[in-house]
């Protein structure tokens, strides 16, 4: 029987779990949701998950959502031996604080340069360098052992495999000055079952989803502007009616009114990845994201 994945690919947490679950070889029933339909708020989608959050699996009576949590409960309920998640207690703490790393300083550190890109601004320069201090931390992880968490693959790869090909893809990020980093993404590249057609996917869908999250939001911005007017416009014959009445015998004396990287990181257009939800589900890979 297929596990139930609901889910959105341009979402990076969603592509780590559509990536282990390949690896593993599992079978999923793909349920797509529109975030900038606000499909993740629809009850039934609720009552499975009060958050919100997507990716979601449902396993029989088992939900789980977070990524994180996702990859764990897979690797333990489906893997063929313990490598992918060690049972050994030392190691698993060392495939955790990767799994964290990820979560609260790499794809955060990414996720904040980003955002103000999408919106059609320009990153900062201080959180560009957030970015490469947190490479730098991975090249570390990675001097002396193969993969993030040691000599053998673990849950932790899959995630920050997908975080490092959202930063690759999204600011062109020039990975060969970490020497570590480069030959081990080189080496998931080959490795990772799937991870270049969802990734190519991930990219191409990611296009159509900003184009449409940025016509969504310049109507809204649009029709904001233009409620003041129109509240203005609706009062306007009630004030000028009023003002002829006060003024009717004095219209002889009035006038007639008088007739505006890397020190210093080149901004690049989106290319693949969402993101805090707004309006139309502003940045809906920060909504939908872990």
């Amino acid at each position: 029987m297929p596990l139930d994945l609901y889910y959105s690919i341009i979402s990076p947490p969603c592509r780590v779990v559509l990536l282990f679950a390949k690896w593993l070889k599992l079978e999923l029933n793909l349920i797509e949701l529109d975030v900038l339909k606000r499909e993740h708020y629809k009850p039934e989608f609720l009552k499975l998950n009060p958050q919100h959050y997507i990716p979601t699996l449902v396993d029989g009576d088992v939900v789980v959502w977070e990524s994180s949590a996702i990859l764990i409960y897979l690797a333990e309920k489906y893997g063929t031996d313990d490598t992918l998640y060690p049972k050994d207690i030392a190691l698993r703490a060392k495939v955790n604080q990767r799994l964290f790393y990820d979560i609260g300083t790499l794809m955060r550190s990414v996720t904040t340069y980003y955002h103000p890109i999408l919106m059609g601004g320009e990153g900062k320069l201080e959180d560009f360098k957030k970015v490469q201090d947190a490479v730098g931390v991975l090249d570390s992880f990675l001097h002396d052992s193969r993969w993030v968490a040691g000599e053998n693959i673990t849950v932790a790869d899959f995630a920050i495999a997908v975080t490092v090909a959202a930063l690759d893809g999204v600011l062109n990020f020039d990975f060969t000055v970490y020497p570590n980093v480069h030959r081990w993404y080189e080496h998931c590249k080959r490795e990772l079952v799937g991870y270049t057609e969802i990734t190519k996917e991930a990219a191409q869908k990611t296009q159509s989803f900003l184009e449409r999250f940025r016509t969504m939001r310049a109507a809204e911005q649009h029709q904001l502007c233009s409620q003041p007017q129109q509240h203005s416009k609706a009062q306007q014959p009630q004030k000028d009616e009023q003002h002829d009445q006060q003024t009717q015998h004095y219209t002889e004396l009035q006038t007639p009114p008088k007739p505006s990287a890397r020190e210093n990181p080149k901004t690049v257009a989106p290319s693949n990845t969402p993101v805090d939800e707004a309006k139309s589900d502003e940045s809906s890979q920060m909504s939908t994201e872990d």
